[in-house]
């Protein structure tokens, strides 16, 4: 077994090779087809029945379908909003404030450029490349609170990073912002691929400012990540509690039957200072930059999904009104029949609801809609367009279907795949994996690729590894596969395997024992134990071991796994 496991494998790098040339990047081809969906048969119905105006959401621009996306930090001050964004980028950034005090006192937007610099709000709403226009409706006492930090970093090819001011407590604190801190959330919200939600472990008060925040970021429930910051500064009993009484907060904050996923840990650059739960801290922070790291993947499903939502309630708001309009007499009594119409709003929901057989969450919230059909005349309305109704229609039950079909899913062949995938993440920097940091010393590990750039000899018995000098090898074959986050997909990693021309039984045996921690993705470590069991068996004829030796076993694999014990 020992000969077996020292031999270094020369590398399967003609079995990885996967590669297409001329590729349409197709997270650009999907934003152009949704861009011509959304001229064509939206945004008409859009300006005919006012939904710019009955939901504060002016009407889409082209920037904004090419736009990258973006990630908006929430919090109470002094929760770390700033030091995570640090910690994330690896450097400091212009106009960076941390402090214990309420530091960050406006919406700063972190985006990639060739030089360090801020730009002001104003300048930053009518940047014709930037998707910031709509933000001009907030009026100059809040762009004189929004700026833009420019700097050259490798995570902002990728995302865009949106700070926002510390969350205070008091009536008279929210006056004194000059603008709607809520409404202004929820335009970010609108547009944001992933909403982080930070609670420090000291500070589990959910304050009226931040339960109204949290109010209107109901119907992105899915975009929401939260995160239970400076929890190594507590020990682990404490750590329970803390972590019990956060998710009953946000059990009644929260309207949604399911419980929030909320991330524990210490969010920055600093070793911890509790050692106790690093293990847990460590999976925990590897989990959320995974979710970070594969949102540019994602892009082109979170577009569709935020044009259906909207496509859905735009028809929704073009039946209500329609219906309004139809219910108003031709000449006289108006005022008071739209007064009696707004009274009863309920029941005229209701009423349209079972009339074309409609979703009761595509509906408007009937205080914000009963206030705006207070300043407007209902005889002014535009009756139903049939004609626009069918073109929302086949949007829904065409249109968008057959974009679907463009994207990746389990029902393609291993050749329609890379026709689909092709080379993306390399032809364009937008469709990039966000480079997140990995940092092992901060969990009180030696980082292995810092300690000796010749590696470790055999008599280092827990940092040497078999297979390094073949990992080295390998990495330009991992990297070709395109990995997201740092880990090949389940069907990525599967279509590799089976190219060896293995037996299903033998490929079965080598994924249990490639796939250390179970998870279904092979990392860059998990995949040169993959190859080098399979080049052990295709070159040498050697059987597969029923368990790895524990030399051919990562270090940083080697937590006590029973599979190699």
């Amino acid at each position: 077994m020992a000969d077996w496991a020292n031999e270094p494998a020369p590398g399967l790098g003609n079995v990885s090779a996967s590669s297409s040339n001329d590729v349409t990047d197709r997270t650009q081809m999907i934003a152009a087809r949704l861009k011509s969906i959304y001229k064509k048969s939206v945004l008409p119905v859009e300006k005919r029945h006012r939904y710019d105006y009955f939901y504060e959401s002016p009407f889409l621009t082209d920037v904004e379908f090419d736009a990258k996306p973006q990630v908006m930090l929430i919090g109470q001050y002094s929760v770390g909003k700033t030091s995570f964004i640090r910690y994330l980028l690896g450097r400091d950034f212009p106009g960076q404030r941390i402090g214990p005090e309420p530091t960050t006192d406006r919406f700063t937007v972190l985006i990639n450029g060739p030089e360090e610099r801020t730009i002001p709000g104003n300048a930053l709403s009518v940047h014709p490349d930037l998707p910031f226009r709509g933000l001009e409706r907030f009026g100059v006492s809040f762009l004189s609170r929004f700026e833009g930090s420019q700097l050259p970093s490798s995570v902002l090819k990728s995302v865009t990073l949106v700070d926002t001011p510390g969350i205070l407590s008091g009536e008279k604190q929210r006056v004194n912002r000059g603008y709607d801190f809520t409404k202004v959330v929820s335009w970010f919200a609108d547009r944001a691929d992933l909403i982080i939600l930070l609670f420090d472990a000291h500070k589990l008060d959910i304050s009226d400012e931040l339960k109204g925040t949290i109010d209107v970021l109901k119907g992105h429930e899915d975009k929401i990540r939260c995160i239970l910051n400076k929890a190594d500064q507590i020990d682990r009993q404490q750590l329970m509690r803390v972590y019990g009484a956060l998710l009953w907060s946000l059990g009644k904050t929260m309207s949604s039957p399911e419980v929030a996923r909320v991330y524990v840990g210490s969010f920055w650059q600093e070793p911890l200072r509790n050692m106790d739960n690093a293990e847990l801290f460590e999976a925990e922070e590897r989990d959320l930059m995974k979710d970070l790291a594969i949102l540019p993947r994602q892009s082109a499903v979170r577009k569709i999904n935020e044009l259906v939502k909207r496509i859905r309630k735009v028809r929704t708001l073009s039946y209500i009104i329609g219906h309004l309009k139809a219910q108003m007499p031709a000449l006289m009594g108006k005022e008071k029949k739209q007064q009696k119409l707004i009274n009863d709003l309920p029941n005229v929901f209701r009423t349209i609801l079972k009339k074309y057989n409609l979703s009761p969450g595509d509906f408007p919230d009937i205080a914000k809609f009963s206030s705006k059909l207070k300043e407007v005349q209902f005889s002014e309305f535009k009756t139903i367009s049939e004609k626009h109704l069918e073109e929302l229609e086949r949007c829904l039950t065409s249109d968008i279907p057959k974009l679907m079909e463009a994207l990746p899913s389990e029902k393609d062949t291993p050749e329609t795949l890379r026709q689909k995938m092709g080379s993306v993440a390399i032809s364009n920097p937008n469709s990039m994996n966000v480079p997140v940091p990995t940092r092992s010393d901060k969990f009180g590990k030696k980082n292995n690729n810092t300690a000796n750039p010749f590696g470790y000899s055999a008599d280092d018995e827990d940092q040497y590894w078999a297979l390094q000098d073949s990992a080295e090898r390998l990495r330009e074959s991992f990297e070709a596969l395109g990995p997201e986050g740092g880990f090949l997909s389940p069907q990525t990693a599967r279509d590799v395997l089976v190219k060896t021309g293995l037996s299903k039984d033998q490929l079965r045996k080598i994924w249990n024992l490639s796939d250390i921690d179970r998870d279904g993705y092979f990392d860059m470590e998990e995949y040169v134990v993959a190859m080098f069991l399979c080049d052990a068996v295709i070159q040498k004829g050697r059987p597969i071991p029923e368990s790895l030796p524990a030399t051919v076993v990562p270090p940083s694999k080697r937590g006590g796994l029973s599979s190699y014990e």
